[in-house]
Protein backbone atom coordinates (compact mmCIF):
# COMPACT_ATOMS: atom_id res chain seq x y z
CA UNK A 1 0.00 0.00 0.00
CA UNK A 2 0.98 3.42 -0.86
CA UNK A 3 1.27 6.21 2.31
CA UNK A 4 1.51 9.64 1.10
CA UNK A 5 3.56 12.02 3.45
CA UNK A 6 1.59 14.26 5.52
CA UNK A 7 2.34 16.42 8.36
CA UNK A 8 2.30 14.98 11.70
CA UNK A 9 -0.60 17.42 12.59
CA UNK A 10 -2.45 16.46 10.05
CA UNK A 11 -2.46 12.35 10.40
CA UNK A 12 -2.62 13.09 14.10
CA UNK A 13 -5.84 14.58 13.31
CA UNK A 14 -7.04 11.89 10.92
CA UNK A 15 -6.49 8.84 13.36
CA UNK A 16 -8.33 10.40 15.96
CA UNK A 17 -11.01 11.09 13.46
CA UNK A 18 -10.91 7.29 12.80
CA UNK A 19 -10.50 6.49 16.04
CA UNK A 20 -13.58 8.28 17.39
CA UNK A 21 -15.40 6.61 14.42
CA UNK A 22 -14.81 2.93 14.89
CA UNK A 23 -15.54 3.69 19.14
CA UNK A 24 -19.11 5.20 18.14
CA UNK A 25 -19.78 2.36 15.92
CA UNK A 26 -18.59 -0.19 18.20
CA UNK A 27 -20.99 1.47 20.96
CA UNK A 28 -23.78 1.61 19.01
CA UNK A 29 -23.23 -2.30 18.69
CA UNK A 30 -22.01 -3.34 22.12
CA UNK A 31 -25.87 -3.96 23.41
CA UNK A 32 -27.62 -6.77 21.36
CA UNK A 33 -25.31 -6.51 17.69
CA UNK A 34 -27.04 -9.87 16.04
CA UNK A 35 -28.13 -9.33 12.66
CA UNK A 36 -32.19 -9.80 13.35
CA UNK A 37 -31.49 -6.92 15.70
CA UNK A 38 -28.86 -4.87 15.17
CA UNK A 39 -28.84 -1.77 12.58
CA UNK A 40 -26.34 -2.09 9.98
CA UNK A 41 -23.38 0.32 10.81
CA UNK A 42 -22.28 1.12 7.28
CA UNK A 43 -22.72 5.37 8.25
CA UNK A 44 -19.85 4.68 11.27
CA UNK A 45 -17.57 2.44 8.91
CA UNK A 46 -14.67 3.42 7.89
CA UNK A 47 -14.91 3.99 4.07
CA UNK A 48 -11.15 2.26 3.73
CA UNK A 49 -12.96 -1.03 5.13
CA UNK A 50 -16.52 -0.44 3.05
CA UNK A 51 -14.18 -0.10 0.10
CA UNK A 52 -12.12 -3.08 0.63
CA UNK A 53 -14.98 -5.37 1.84
CA UNK A 54 -16.84 -4.05 -1.78
CA UNK A 55 -13.33 -5.23 -3.44
CA UNK A 56 -13.76 -8.61 -2.14
CA UNK A 57 -17.28 -8.92 -2.94
CA UNK A 58 -16.53 -8.46 -6.64
CA UNK A 59 -13.71 -10.65 -6.69
CA UNK A 60 -16.11 -13.56 -5.65
CA UNK A 61 -18.79 -11.93 -8.04
CA UNK A 62 -16.51 -13.75 -10.60
CA UNK A 63 -17.37 -17.27 -9.31
CA UNK A 64 -20.52 -16.33 -8.35
CA UNK A 65 -22.89 -13.37 -9.65
CA UNK A 66 -25.14 -12.73 -6.61
CA UNK A 67 -22.02 -11.10 -5.11
CA UNK A 68 -21.73 -8.78 -7.55
CA UNK A 69 -25.56 -7.46 -6.40
CA UNK A 70 -25.43 -8.03 -2.77
CA UNK A 71 -26.03 -5.85 -0.27
CA UNK A 72 -23.33 -5.33 2.41
CA UNK A 73 -23.75 -5.32 6.06
CA UNK A 74 -21.07 -3.46 8.58
CA UNK A 75 -20.54 -4.74 12.38
CA UNK A 76 -17.44 -3.73 13.99
CA UNK A 77 -15.81 -6.95 16.08
CA UNK A 78 -14.90 -6.39 19.50
CA UNK A 79 -12.34 -6.02 21.58
CA UNK A 80 -10.83 -3.28 19.83
CA UNK A 81 -12.16 -3.29 16.93
CA UNK A 82 -9.54 -4.15 14.51
CA UNK A 83 -12.09 -6.91 12.58
CA UNK A 84 -15.28 -6.11 10.98
CA UNK A 85 -18.19 -8.63 10.45
CA UNK A 86 -19.78 -8.35 6.59
CA UNK A 87 -22.69 -9.84 5.71
CA UNK A 88 -23.64 -10.29 2.09
CA UNK A 89 -27.39 -10.24 1.10
CA UNK A 90 -29.12 -10.53 -1.68
CA UNK A 91 -33.10 -9.84 -1.89
CA UNK A 92 -33.07 -10.45 2.03
CA UNK A 93 -31.23 -13.90 1.69
CA UNK A 94 -27.83 -14.29 3.08
CA UNK A 95 -25.23 -15.55 0.62
CA UNK A 96 -22.36 -15.15 2.68
CA UNK A 97 -20.27 -13.21 4.98
CA UNK A 98 -16.99 -11.93 5.31
CA UNK A 99 -14.06 -10.85 7.92
CA UNK A 100 -12.18 -7.80 7.32
CA UNK A 101 -8.89 -7.42 9.45
CA UNK A 102 -5.94 -4.50 9.94
CA UNK A 103 -2.73 -6.59 10.10
CA UNK A 104 0.34 -5.27 11.40
CA UNK A 105 1.25 -2.84 9.28
CA UNK A 106 -2.27 -0.98 9.29
CA UNK A 107 -3.72 -2.31 6.08
CA UNK A 108 -6.88 -4.23 6.05
CA UNK A 109 -7.17 -7.90 4.38
CA UNK A 110 -9.68 -10.49 3.97
CA UNK A 111 -8.95 -13.44 7.25
CA UNK A 112 -11.88 -15.04 6.37
CA UNK A 113 -15.40 -15.59 4.21
CA UNK A 114 -18.25 -18.11 3.46
CA UNK A 115 -20.45 -18.65 0.99
CA UNK A 116 -24.32 -19.42 1.47
CA UNK A 117 -26.68 -18.71 3.87
CA UNK A 118 -24.99 -20.45 7.15
CA UNK A 119 -22.74 -17.69 8.57
CA UNK A 120 -20.37 -16.96 11.47
CA UNK A 121 -22.55 -15.05 13.73
CA UNK A 122 -25.47 -16.85 12.59
CA UNK A 123 -29.18 -15.77 14.66
CA UNK A 124 -30.28 -19.50 14.63
CA UNK A 125 -26.95 -20.77 16.07
CA UNK A 126 -27.08 -18.07 18.99
CA UNK A 127 -31.20 -18.64 20.07
CA UNK A 128 -30.03 -22.64 20.19
CA UNK A 129 -26.68 -22.46 22.01
CA UNK A 130 -28.38 -19.82 24.49
CA UNK A 131 -32.01 -22.91 24.69
CA UNK A 132 -29.30 -25.31 25.63
CA UNK A 133 -28.46 -23.02 28.65
CA UNK A 134 -32.03 -21.73 29.44
CA UNK A 135 -31.77 -18.62 28.22
CA UNK A 136 -33.16 -16.57 25.54
CA UNK A 137 -32.22 -12.70 23.72
CA UNK A 138 -35.60 -11.75 25.76
CA UNK A 139 -34.91 -13.07 28.76
CA UNK A 140 -31.32 -11.76 28.93
CA UNK A 141 -32.35 -7.99 27.74
CA UNK A 142 -35.19 -7.95 30.64
CA UNK A 143 -32.58 -8.71 33.05
CA UNK A 144 -30.22 -5.81 31.78
CA UNK A 145 -27.84 -8.13 29.96
CA UNK A 146 -25.29 -7.59 27.09
CA UNK A 147 -24.23 -9.80 23.95
CA UNK A 148 -21.31 -8.40 22.07
CA UNK A 149 -19.68 -10.07 18.64
CA UNK A 150 -16.05 -11.04 19.30
CA UNK A 151 -13.05 -12.05 17.16
CA UNK A 152 -9.73 -12.93 18.53
CA UNK A 153 -6.79 -13.96 16.13
CA UNK A 154 -6.51 -16.76 13.93
CA UNK A 155 -9.82 -16.95 14.05
CA UNK A 156 -11.55 -17.68 17.60
CA UNK A 157 -15.27 -15.73 16.39
CA UNK A 158 -17.40 -16.12 19.67
CA UNK A 159 -20.23 -13.99 21.38
CA UNK A 160 -19.75 -12.95 24.97
CA UNK A 161 -22.91 -12.94 27.13
CA UNK A 162 -23.13 -10.70 30.11
CA UNK A 163 -25.53 -11.25 32.73
CA UNK A 164 -25.77 -9.55 36.00
CA UNK A 165 -26.66 -12.63 37.70
CA UNK A 166 -24.00 -14.94 36.33
CA UNK A 167 -20.61 -15.29 34.94
CA UNK A 168 -20.64 -14.25 31.47
CA UNK A 169 -20.66 -17.25 28.83
CA UNK A 170 -18.40 -17.21 25.62
CA UNK A 171 -20.13 -19.30 22.41
CA UNK A 172 -18.91 -20.24 19.62
CA UNK A 173 -20.03 -18.33 16.52
CA UNK A 174 -19.39 -20.94 14.15
CA UNK A 175 -20.88 -24.06 16.18
CA UNK A 176 -22.75 -22.69 19.75
CA UNK A 177 -20.66 -24.23 21.54
CA UNK A 178 -19.36 -23.05 25.03
CA UNK A 179 -15.76 -22.08 25.04
CA UNK A 180 -13.93 -22.42 28.17
CA UNK A 181 -14.90 -19.00 30.24
CA UNK A 182 -11.35 -19.22 32.59
CA UNK A 183 -9.40 -19.07 29.22
CA UNK A 184 -11.07 -16.33 27.65
CA UNK A 185 -10.97 -14.17 31.37
CA UNK A 186 -7.71 -14.53 31.22
CA UNK A 187 -6.79 -13.34 27.97
CA UNK A 188 -9.88 -10.42 28.34
CA UNK A 189 -7.52 -9.07 31.51
CA UNK A 190 -3.90 -10.06 30.67
CA UNK A 191 -3.61 -9.58 26.68
CA UNK A 192 -6.16 -7.87 24.96
CA UNK A 193 -7.67 -10.98 24.12
CA UNK A 194 -4.65 -11.97 21.33
CA UNK A 195 -3.83 -15.46 21.05
CA UNK A 196 -0.65 -16.46 23.30
CA UNK A 197 2.94 -15.43 21.19
CA UNK A 198 1.33 -12.22 19.98
CA UNK A 199 3.47 -9.59 21.25
CA UNK A 200 3.53 -5.48 22.01
CA UNK A 201 5.65 -5.38 18.37
CA UNK A 202 2.29 -7.28 16.60
CA UNK A 203 -0.50 -4.43 18.22
CA UNK A 204 -2.71 -3.20 14.98
CA UNK A 205 -2.64 0.11 14.15
CA UNK A 206 -5.33 2.17 11.98
CA UNK A 207 -6.66 1.59 8.65
CA UNK A 208 -4.42 3.20 6.03
CA UNK A 209 -6.97 5.18 3.60
CA UNK A 210 -5.24 4.72 0.30
CA UNK A 211 -6.04 2.39 -2.31
CA UNK A 212 -3.60 -0.62 -2.49
CA UNK A 213 -3.97 -0.76 -6.36
CA UNK A 214 -4.98 -4.39 -6.19
CA UNK A 215 -7.58 -6.05 -8.33
CA UNK A 216 -8.55 -9.74 -7.02
CA UNK A 217 -10.09 -12.62 -8.99
CA UNK A 218 -11.29 -15.40 -7.88
CA UNK A 219 -11.36 -19.17 -9.35
CA UNK A 220 -14.41 -21.17 -9.21
CA UNK A 221 -15.23 -22.77 -6.07
CA UNK A 222 -13.87 -26.74 -5.28
CA UNK A 223 -16.08 -28.77 -3.15
CA UNK A 224 -15.47 -31.78 -1.38
CA UNK A 225 -17.62 -33.87 1.31
CA UNK A 226 -17.28 -32.43 4.87
CA UNK A 227 -16.81 -34.98 7.69
CA UNK A 228 -16.29 -35.27 11.45
CA UNK A 229 -12.70 -36.07 12.58
CA UNK A 230 -14.19 -37.26 16.42
CA UNK A 231 -15.50 -40.10 13.89
CA UNK A 232 -12.78 -41.22 11.92
CA UNK A 233 -9.64 -40.94 14.73
CA UNK A 234 -6.57 -42.63 12.26
CA UNK A 235 -5.72 -39.41 11.55
CA UNK A 236 -4.59 -38.92 15.13
CA UNK A 237 -1.78 -41.58 14.39
CA UNK A 238 -0.47 -40.67 11.34
CA UNK A 239 2.15 -37.86 10.35
CA UNK A 240 1.68 -34.43 9.52
CA UNK A 241 1.73 -33.87 5.72
CA UNK A 242 4.77 -31.72 4.71
CA UNK A 243 4.08 -28.24 3.78
CA UNK A 244 4.78 -29.20 -0.10
CA UNK A 245 2.47 -31.93 0.10
CA UNK A 246 -0.30 -29.83 1.58
CA UNK A 247 -0.98 -27.91 -1.59
CA UNK A 248 -0.69 -30.73 -3.44
CA UNK A 249 -3.41 -32.87 -1.75
CA UNK A 250 -5.81 -29.81 -1.25
CA UNK A 251 -5.53 -28.84 -5.11
CA UNK A 252 -5.35 -32.43 -6.46
CA UNK A 253 -6.75 -35.55 -4.67
CA UNK A 254 -10.27 -34.36 -3.95
CA UNK A 255 -11.02 -37.90 -2.90
CA UNK A 256 -8.79 -37.72 -0.10
CA UNK A 257 -9.79 -36.63 3.31
CA UNK A 258 -7.60 -34.26 4.95
CA UNK A 259 -8.27 -33.07 8.79
CA UNK A 260 -6.48 -30.05 10.13
CA UNK A 261 -5.55 -29.53 13.36
CA UNK A 262 -3.51 -26.89 15.33
CA UNK A 263 -2.94 -28.87 18.59
CA UNK A 264 -2.58 -26.87 21.49
CA UNK A 265 -3.90 -23.89 19.40
CA UNK A 266 -7.01 -25.70 18.63
CA UNK A 267 -9.18 -23.48 20.56
CA UNK A 268 -8.12 -20.18 18.57
CA UNK A 269 -8.79 -22.03 15.39
CA UNK A 270 -11.83 -24.16 16.01
CA UNK A 271 -10.16 -27.33 14.76
CA UNK A 272 -9.45 -29.80 14.24
CA UNK A 273 -11.68 -29.60 11.25
CA UNK A 274 -12.14 -31.44 8.02
CA UNK A 275 -10.80 -29.74 4.78
CA UNK A 276 -14.30 -29.26 2.43
CA UNK A 277 -12.94 -27.34 -0.46
CA UNK A 278 -10.46 -24.39 -1.48
CA UNK A 279 -10.96 -21.43 -3.88
CA UNK A 280 -7.90 -19.85 -5.69
CA UNK A 281 -7.51 -15.88 -5.62
CA UNK A 282 -5.48 -14.11 -7.98
CA UNK A 283 -4.10 -11.31 -6.77
CA UNK A 284 -2.57 -8.50 -9.66
CA UNK A 285 -0.97 -5.12 -8.83
CA UNK A 286 -0.77 -2.90 -11.83
CA UNK A 287 2.51 -0.98 -12.11
CA UNK A 288 2.29 2.85 -13.12
CA UNK A 289 3.72 2.21 -15.97
CA UNK A 290 0.68 1.31 -17.44
CA UNK A 291 -2.36 3.33 -17.31
CA UNK A 292 -4.88 0.58 -18.74
CA UNK A 293 -3.41 -3.22 -17.80
CA UNK A 294 -6.76 -4.64 -19.20
CA UNK A 295 -5.80 -3.66 -22.77
CA UNK A 296 -2.28 -4.89 -22.60
CA UNK A 297 -2.45 -8.13 -20.80
CA UNK A 298 0.98 -9.17 -19.21
CA UNK A 299 2.37 -5.74 -18.96
CA UNK A 300 2.99 -4.30 -16.02
CA UNK A 301 1.26 -6.67 -13.93
CA UNK A 302 2.74 -8.79 -10.79
CA UNK A 303 0.07 -11.95 -10.06
CA UNK A 304 0.21 -14.16 -6.56
CA UNK A 305 -1.93 -16.43 -5.92
CA UNK A 306 -3.65 -17.39 -2.42
CA UNK A 307 -4.66 -20.62 -1.55
CA UNK A 308 -8.24 -20.58 1.02
CA UNK A 309 -8.80 -23.47 2.51
CA UNK A 310 -12.78 -24.38 3.09
CA UNK A 311 -13.05 -25.94 6.91
CA UNK A 312 -15.86 -27.42 8.49
CA UNK A 313 -19.56 -27.32 7.39
CA UNK A 314 -20.92 -30.67 8.44
CA UNK A 315 -21.13 -29.67 12.38
CA UNK A 316 -20.51 -26.02 12.01
CA UNK A 317 -19.79 -23.02 9.67
CA UNK A 318 -17.88 -23.29 6.20
CA UNK A 319 -14.96 -21.01 6.50
CA UNK A 320 -12.48 -20.36 4.19
CA UNK A 321 -8.88 -19.24 5.17
CA UNK A 322 -5.63 -18.20 3.80
CA UNK A 323 -3.77 -21.35 3.98
CA UNK A 324 -0.27 -19.48 5.30
CA UNK A 325 -2.38 -18.72 7.93
CA UNK A 326 -3.19 -21.87 8.89
CA UNK A 327 -0.32 -23.46 8.50
CA UNK A 328 1.85 -21.41 11.14
CA UNK A 329 0.50 -23.28 14.27
CA UNK A 330 -1.24 -25.97 12.70
CA UNK A 331 -0.55 -29.22 10.48
CA UNK A 332 -2.96 -31.41 8.25
CA UNK A 333 -3.19 -34.85 8.40
CA UNK A 334 -4.73 -37.40 5.68
CA UNK A 335 -7.43 -39.89 7.43
CA UNK A 336 -7.22 -42.92 5.77
CA UNK A 337 -10.94 -45.46 5.91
Amino acid sequence: MKIRHRTKRTTTRHHIYILLLLMIGFAHLSFWPTAQVAASTSRMTPMAVEQFAQQQADALGASNPDWIAAKLEYFPLGPGTHSWLVHANLQDKRIGYLIISINVQGQLHLSEYGLGDHVLYSDDTLGQALKRQNLNVDSLKAAGGKLSLQYTIPLLAYWKVEDANHSALYIDASNGDLLPSGILERLETNSGMQKPGFTEQDKVQEPLLESSGEAFITSPVHLRPAFDPSLQLNWLTSEPLQPTQVEQEIQHSPASALVFSAGEHNLFYGGPLPVSGYQLWHTEKTSKDHTDPINKPGLGLDSDTILYVGLGGLNSTQRFVPLNKLMNDGAFYLSRP
